[in-house]
Order: structure tokens, then C-alpha cells, then sequence
């Protein structure tokens, strides 16, 4: 015998539609155990990775990788740029949230910051073009570069100094991390689940400074050499690099803002 509500429903029915009716990126976000660890949304893992390009910061920690108090000194650079990186991530998701400028509560709002966020990142590509050092003084950036990691050990001797150094360069958030946070709070996650997200997002967007922090760590004299040859790589290219990003995602969020604009 099928027992039915007092509206005249099923409870077979009823139960079979419970299940239906709940948001699949919310199944995972109760109580702690294996189906508690949230998805990190695909397309905050891309942006993550794009904004990950950042050759100040590369060139930072690789000079913080010589010298005195070395672990102690490139551990403090790497964590205080993290919490920097993770505390504006925070804001930025607590912002967007309060303002209904997600995708899933204001789709006019939402689509307006993405395409901002593409006008900005376009103006930096921009910019970052018209200002490409000229050729010719690529002999004299050399000649510099070899005077200045002497300047940068004095400066950066201390552990305090590092950490002050991780705060600096990344006080400022990139408008493709911004983007990244954005593509979080489009996924309807509970507050605990973006939260998580945004701690791996936050990892992926250090890599470059993680993973040469790492191998001081682990393998310094072996690192020296090889983040010495990155380095050099990234004064060459990071500029051509950045400049990619930036136009790639720019042209990629303002798509998507015309796309998300309600008709």
C-alpha cells in the first residue's frame, strides 16, 4: 500500500524527487568526509593558470635563493604572498556575493564585470606592448643585471624583509585572478566549498614561485642553475608572455560577457 501526503502525493513519489530537486554542487558541501572536498570549477583552474604568470615574483624568489638564512627567507616571501593572494580572493568573493554580481543571482551584473574585466585586461596588453624595452637595450639590461642581485642580497638579507617583499608584489590583484575568483562565486557553491576553492586556486596561480621554492628547499645546489637559466628566460620572454595572457583572457571574458547578457 503507497502511503500519500496530505496533498495527495505519493511519498514514493515525493522521496524518488527529493534527491532531484538538490543542486549537484551542493551534494558534497555538508558534513566532512570524502564527498566534502569541492570541485574546483574548470575554467578558475585556467584563469588560475594564467594569472599565474607574474616574472617579478619569479625573479624574487630566485634571488632570494642565495645567501644566508636561505629556506628561511624564500618560506617567508612565498607564504606572505599567499595569504596576501588569499585575503583579496576573500574580499572579492565576499563583493561580488553582497553585490549580486554573480551569475546565478544578477546575470546583467555578472556579464558587466566580466566585460570591465576584459576592457582591462585588453588596456594592459596594450600597454605592456608600447612599453616593450627597445632591442637595442637589451646589451645595457644585461650589463645591469649582472650589478643587480648584489643590491637585491643587501636589501632582501632578512626573513622580515622577504616577507614585507611578498606582501608588495602582490598587494595589488591581477585582473585575471580576480576573473578566476569570479568564475568560483558563478559556481553556487556554499561559502565553506569557495572557500576551499579558492585555496587551490590560490596554489595553482603560485606555482611559479612554489615550485622554485620547493626545489631551494629541497635540492639547492642543484636548483641555483636552473632557476638562474628560468630567470634569464623569463627577462627575455616573460614580457611576450604577459602579453598573451592578457590579451587571450581579455578577449575570452569580454566573449563572454556579450554571451551572459540577458536578451
Amino acid at each position: 500500500m503507497i502511503a500519500t501526503t496530505p496533498d495527495g502525493v505519493d511519498t514514493a513519489v515525493a522521496r524518488s524527487a527529493r534527491p532531484e530537486a538538490r543542486r549537484p554542487e551542493r551534494l558534497c558541501s555538508g558534513s566532512v568526509g570524502l564527498c566534502s572536498v569541492p570541485v574546483l570549477p574548470s575554467e578558475a583552474l585556467a584563469l588560475a593558470f594564467a594569472a599565474s604568470i607574474y616574472p617579478p615574483a619569479v625573479a624574487a624568489v630566485i634571488a632570494l635563493g642565495q645567501g644566508p638564512r636561505l629556506r628561511l627567507r624564500v618560506v617567508a616571501f612565498v607564504l606572505a604572498a599567499f595569504v596576501v593572494t588569499y585575503a583579496w580572493g576573500a574580499v572579492m568573493l565576499f563583493l561580488l556575493e553582497e553585490l549580486g554580481a554573480t551569475n546565478s543571482t544578477n546575470r546583467s551584473a555578472s556579464a558587466g564585470v566580466d566585460l570591465a574585466l576584459g576592457v582591462l585586461l585588453i588596456a594592459l596588453a596594450v600597454r605592456l606592448h608600447i612599453k616593450r624595452p627597445h632591442p637595442d637595450g637589451d646589451t645595457q639590461s644585461d650589463a645591469k643585471a649582472h650589478d643587480q642581485p648584489s643590491k637585491i642580497y643587501r636589501y632582501l638579507a632578512s626573513p622580515r624583509l622577504a616577507l614585507v617583499l611578498g606582501v608588495i608584489l602582490y598587494m595589488v590583484p591581477s585582473p585575471i585572478y580576480a576573473a578566476a575568483v569570479k568564475a568560483i562565486a558563478d559556481a553556487k557553491l556554499s561559502t565553506a566549498a569557495e572557500l576551499v576553492d579558492l585555496v587551490v586556486t590560490v596554489a595553482v596561480m603560485l606555482w611559479l614561485i612554489e615550485l622554485p621554492m620547493l626545489m631551494l628547499l629541497i635540492v639547492p645546489a642543484r636548483a641555483e642553475r636552473a632557476l638562474d637559466d628560468t630567470n634569464r628566460w623569463f627577462a627575455r620572454n616573460g614580457r611576450t608572455v604577459a602579453i598573451l595572457a592578457s590579451a587571450g583572457v581579455g578577449v575570452y571574458l569580454i566573449v563572454k560577457g556579450i554571451v551572459d547578457i540577458p536578451g
